[in-house]
């Protein structure tokens, strides 16, 4: 029992180490491509490379007709809004402080959890939710307590925090009917599908520089496969055992791996008040998962 427990912690952990690195990779093909072709490539590459899993070893699903609704309004949720915002948050901010707006989800999802499905909170998830909290504003100002961020990207971030709580509602019903590999496959596929007409408006705006094609497949390879395809599906897993309130609380450690690898891959410096801010995210995420005992 413990060991399975093991594996769904560890796959909360796997998903939220790529998608910090997500905001990294976002970046570099950002300098060669504009955010919406960027998505649509990614979920075209996510895609392909799901389906043909659910093909070689045979895991297709039958989707039942009725719940197609309920897949076409998460992947409204996400990737689509989700993915538009972040996408054009992550222009007008670092990708660390990006990141740490994102790690609010948590804090708003218990909300919704407990008004759409009912779920309850231990008292420590409520003090491991206000300690990370801190973690993240001391990674999102500076030493003189002034935010790092235009208003234009807060706007863009926070309101891809309100579509991932909103998706995290509608995901939870998904995950009591389908397989975190059929859901994160067919919600790709309708998402696919809702970005092809911003597609074309967003190139004749901002038209991308496709031809600088060696520059930008490797990031843009590992955000369709590991950002969009296994970090999606292992956090459906996660999702499916822990609920709505505790799985997002793993979104805490997305900052914390975008510090790190920031810092190795672009050579952005981690501060002391940065690994401040990491220390207190680990710490309130620890706390959150603990229980009381009964006397």
């Amino acid at each position: 029992m413990k060991d399975k427990k093991f594996i769904v912690h560890i796959s909360g952990v796997i998903a939220m180490v790529f998608w910090g690195l997500s905001f990294i990779w976002s970046t570099q093909v950002f300098q060669y491509l504009n955010p919406t072709t960027t998505i649509f490539f990614r979920l075209i590459i996510s895609s392909i490379f799901l389906g043909s899993l659910l093909l070689i070893f045979k895991l297709f699903e039958k989707v039942n007709r009725k719940d197609l609704k309920l897949f076409a309004l998460a992947a409204l949720f996400e990737p689509f809004l989700y993915f538009i915002f972040e996408s054009y948050g992550l222009l007008n901010a670092a990708p660390v402080v990006s990141s740490a707006i994102i790690a609010t989800i948590p804090l708003f999802t218990p909300i919704a959890a407990f008004f759409f499905l009912k779920e309850r909170l231990t008292p420590w998830n409520i003090v491991g939710f206000i300690i990370s909290f801190f973690g993240v504003i001391f990674m999102l100002v500076n030493k003189n307590l002034e935010l790092t961020i235009s208003t234009k990207g807060v706007i863009f971030l926070f309101s891809a925090v309100i579509v991932a709580v909103a998706y995290s509602i509608s995901l939870r019903k998904l995950t009591l009917l389908y397989k975190p590999l059929t859901i994160t496959f067919v919600q790709n596929v309708i998402g696919m599908i809702y970005f092809i007409p911003m597609v074309f408006i967003m190139e004749k705006v901002t038209p991308s520089n496709i031809m600088g094609f060696s520059n930008y497949i490797i990031p843009l390879l590992s955000l369709g496969v590991f950002a969009s395809s296994v970090a999606y599906t292992l956090w459906a897993f996660a999702f499916s055992k822990l609920g709505a309130a505790k799985a997002n609380i793993y979104s805490n450690l997305i900052p914390v791996f975008t510090a790190i690898f920031s810092c190795i891959i672009i050579g952005e410096n981690l501060n002391i008040q940065k690994i401040l801010g990491i220390l207190l995210v680990i710490g309130g995420l620890i706390l959150s998962q603990l229980k009381f005992k009964k006397s």
